[in-house]
């Protein structure tokens, strides 16, 4: 059960975190509509890789702290705080697309990388990922029992990656059948994560 449970959160969270328009999803709709799925798929593959190396140190990094309780006995405090961070970060990133009411453009630049190699070297770049899976691994482990070893820490690291994938081939589908269509989306994503952030928020708050 614990094993599933951290499946499918890590799918769910790892979603959630890349689901808002970014560097990487906006490429991998650029790549979609300017050339093909197929190369689109390739450019995931490569952010796929790199998600496992990150999400795997996330973990690992989760560990140490989770070796030294008075580094994480106010967890649920520190995880109160950050998730109303984002809520509000969300939000205000959900008021300026309503603001900025331009059609998205997803732009194509010649290159004569791979959309493989391309996939890594922009996941290399985005290092913000490996704090934010540390912090969903400790989160999870406040009621995961057993959550630091190696078989949940694989059922992690693996719904990370599906996760993230999920939402990138979600794009380059979208994107490619329906670009005209899809501004509504591109705007009002933020809005949606900053709903999901809030009630978790609250519901953190309430358990505490």
């Amino acid at each position: 059960m614990s094993i599933l449970l951290a499946f499918f959160l890590a799918t769910f969270f790892s979603s959630m975190g890349v689901l808002p328009p970014g560097m990487l999803n906006m490429r991998v709709a650029a790549i979609s509509i300017k050339k093909s799925i197929r190369k689109a798929k390739e450019f995931i593959l490569g952010v796929s890789i790199i998600v496992t190396l990150q999400s795997f140190l996330g973990f690992y990094f989760a560990t140490f702290f989770q070796n030294h309780p008075q580094l994480t006995k106010n967890l649920k405090l520190v995880g109160i705080i950050i998730f109303i961070a984002l809520t509000i970060f969300f939000l205000g990133k959900g008021v300026q697309n309503v603001i900025q009411t331009s059609k998205l453009e997803a732009s194509e630049t010649k290159s004569k990388i791979s959309p493989f190699y391309q996939g890594i070297t922009l996941s290399i770049l985005n290092v913000f990922p490996i704090p934010y899976y540390a912090f969903l691994s400790l989160y999870f482990s406040a009621f995961i029992p057993n959550f630091f070893t190696p078989i949940i820490g694989i059922a992690y690291v693996f719904g990370a990656v599906l996760g993230s994938a999920l939402v990138y081939i979600l794009y380059a589908f979208l994107f490619k059948k329906w670009e005209s269509k899809i501004s509504f989306f591109v705007k009002n994503v933020n809005f949606i994560i900053a709903t999901v952030t809030g009630i978790i928020a609250l519901f953190t708050l309430y358990k505490w």
